[in-house]
């Protein structure tokens, strides 16, 4: 078929490969090492994006530095993507009030605006998930609800990753000759995803939205974990404070957030604040990209 004899492809097919693990990159990584993980980093977040943060542009171009100054020392980068659809459970489309209207974004709907039917969900199928959502969120010790411009929409100049922290990423991965690590959340539109680690009110029909042992796992396996990316004051806060809760307390200073390489949303710097105030009691290290300490990879082989 196509030119390739069956016999052709029956020999092909009995030449003898090395034994390989499941597929994951066959990135292999290096216990001790350091990993740089990037929350978020996309085009909608900064200047020109549906949800932009006005510093933004300025912390990705002191993480793209900083990985290129550093590249030799990261032995791991992840990137986490916020991964949206229109309909989604945060987007104006999917709650609607008596008149019909669609609300406004930043609306904040809470559990008595549900409940008293001032929002309901557009479509009759998630009635009750509606309201057992805005109740979750409560229970869990989430932000309420808040309606959001459309962002990070899937295939959209707006999901990718922005400009200087792409190119300094693909940098890295050609030094090494390995690949960064892309992890996707908030793709289940019936549940908001600000920590990368779970969504705000997981679902037992998905997975996706439960906890992420196998990249807390990844996580422990490296000597330090540097934490960077949009927004301060929600899924940086939010994956931080999941991190933290599952890590072992005499080892937290292991967690590392670059408090000059992540801004908060506007409006909510007194929310970033606690967080990082939080954080230092918590143990882990606060400081800068320019002040940070990272082991030489040879020194980490050792």
């Amino acid at each position: 078929f196509c030119g390739v004899s069956m016999a052709a492809s029956e020999e092909a097919a009995a030449v003898d490969v090395p034994l390989l693990p499941p597929y994951t990159d066959y990135k292999v990584q290096e216990d001790g090492g350091t990993t740089l993980f990037i929350i978020d980093p996309q085009v909608d977040f900064h200047p020109g994006g549906s949800l932009a943060i006005a510093t933004a542009n300025e912390d990705a171009e002191r993480i793209a530095a900083f990985i290129r100054e550093r590249k030799a020392d990261i032995g791991d980068i992840v990137v986490s993507l916020d991964t949206h659809q229109k309909m989604h459970i945060a987007h104006p489309e999917f709650w609607v009030n008596p008149s019909g209207e669609h609300p406004a974004p930043f609306t904040i709907i809470q559990v008595q605006d549900v409940e008293s039917g001032d929002w309901k969900t557009s479509d009759q199928r998630w009635r009750d998930w509606g309201l057992a959502y805005v109740r979750g969120l409560a229970e869990n010790k989430r932000y309420p609800l808040t309606i959001w411009p459309e962002h990070c929409l899937l295939g959209s100049q707006g999901h990718s990753v922005v400009a200087p922290i792409h190119a300094a990423c693909m940098e890295w991965a050609a030094h090494h000759s390995t690949t960064v690590t892309y992890v996707i959340k908030g793709n289940n539109m019936l549940t908001e995803h600000y920590s990368a680690m779970k969504a705000d009110v997981p679902r037992k029909d998905d997975p996706r939205t439960s906890f992420n042992w196998e990249l807390l796992g990844r996580f422990r396996r490296a000597g330090q974990v540097l934490i960077c990316g949009q927004a301060l004051s929600h899924c940086v806060a939010f994956t931080t404070r999941d991190i933290v809760a599952n890590w072992p307390a005499e080892e937290r200073e292991k967690v590392v957030l670059l408090l000059n390489c992540s801004s908060p949303v506007p409006g909510c710097q007194e929310s970033a604040d606690q967080f990082v105030s939080d954080m230092r009691s918590e143990g882990i290290t606060v400081t800068t990209s320019d002040d940070v300490a990272l082991p030489s990879r040879a020194s980490s082989q050792a």
